[in-house]
């Protein structure tokens, strides 16, 4: 839900950045997209962003600082303007505040993505992780291994059987939800033994985007024209990224079933950039498979408000990548596992 913007009108923008970034303002639109408040500035010259009050300015600044380094890569990232005192960024009551070059384009939805723009976001993913190694700042570490441990496979159960009581046996996306609910607490249960807590250990972890995929995107003429959105970059095991981001674009994949012979070329394509290891490869499914599987996103946002029901529908389509990936991921890890032999 959107924060309510602390400008009270369309003036008090037009001085605010007058006073602090030095530009002539005469028209401002408010545009309905993300997270954030965001306004158009002189028919679409100019983006305004008023960040959440959750974000600090120390994550903004380190955003600031990824998208400025990707910038010498010619990666194509927003292009932030400066404020009077030489600034990317500025504090106005509170909330952080960054305007930037208006970026032409659109977006996809979800699983919008042809087998072209599929591998072209694998090769970008490679080139921002491959840039992100030089990266002169320090990002906050990811830590993922506590979504392999034994304990949080118990909290995850019990966080599961906790929303049970709450369903209407009479609904019909109750019903299914508690279907897809008792099938997640069975799957959590049977993958433990598939894995290798120490094995794991070994998986790549590197700076990267964070919130890598489609939606982060804009496109222009069938390509990507930008990658948006670092305010969550960091480091952590970059495959669980990498097959992310595959399961969100490929229209194959819309129904929560990947196409391996695609999902394959992605792999091969990022692998041309950061060079994977062997448990990379092994785990890769499985990373994914059980911080999914953990999750009751979706469902549990639909069960206290049945309005949500966007939502629901993103919780059914994880259990079915859910169920794919549990089916499959011995099949997946031997196809990977090919790159290496090539």
């Amino acid at each position: 839900m959107l924060e309510k913007t602390v400008f009270e009108n369309n003036e008090e923008i037009i001085r605010y950045v007058k006073n602090i970034y030095g530009l002539n303002i005469n028209n401002v639109k408010k545009i309905n997209r993300g997270s954030a408040n965001i306004y158009s500035l002189n028919d679409d010259k100019y983006i305004l962003k008023e960040f959440q009050s959750k974000y600090s300015k120390i994550e903004i600044d380190k955003e600031i600082e990824v998208i400025n380094h990707l910038r010498k890569f010619n990666i194509k990232v927003p292009e932030y303007i400066k404020t009077l005192n030489g600034r990317y960024d500025d504090v106005y009551k509170n909330k952080t505040i960054i305007i930037q070059y208006f970026i032409d384009g659109y977006t996809l939805n979800n699983n919008g993505g042809t087998y072209d723009q599929t591998i072209e976001c694998a090769d970008c993913y490679g080139k921002i992780v491959s840039a992100l190694k030089s990266l002169p700042i320090e990002l906050p570490d990811a830590d993922l291994s506590s979504w392999y441990s034994k304990e949080n496979f118990d909290l995850s159960i019990k966080k599961h059987k906790d929303l049970l009581p709450m369903l209407d046996e009479n609904d019909y996306n109750d019903r299914k939800i508690k279907k897809d609910i008792l099938d997640k607490i069975e799957m959590i249960k049977l993958v433990s033994p598939r894995l290798n807590f120490d094995e794991m250990k070994n998986l790549s972890v590197l700076n990267t985007h964070g919130d890598y995929s489609v939606l982060q995107f804009i496109y222009k003429n069938g390509t990507i024209n930008a990658v948006i959105d670092f305010v969550s970059a960091c480091k952590m095991p970059i495959v669980w990224e990498l097959i992310r981001s595959y399961s969100y674009i490929d229209k194959d994949a819309k129904d929560g079933e990947f196409n391996l012979d695609t999902f394959v070329d992605y792999v091969k394509t990022f692998n041309k950039y950061i060079k994977l290891n062997k448990y990379d490869l092994k785990y890769m499914a499985y990373l994914y498979l059980i911080q999914i599987l953990n999750s009751n996103f979706g469902y549990k946002q639909y069960i206290y408000d049945h309005k949500n029901k966007e939502l629901l529908e993103f919780g059914y389509f994880r259990t079915n990548i859910c169920r794919y990936l549990f089916n499959n991921a011995s099949l997946i890890t031997k196809r990977l596992e090919t790159i290496l032999r090539k």
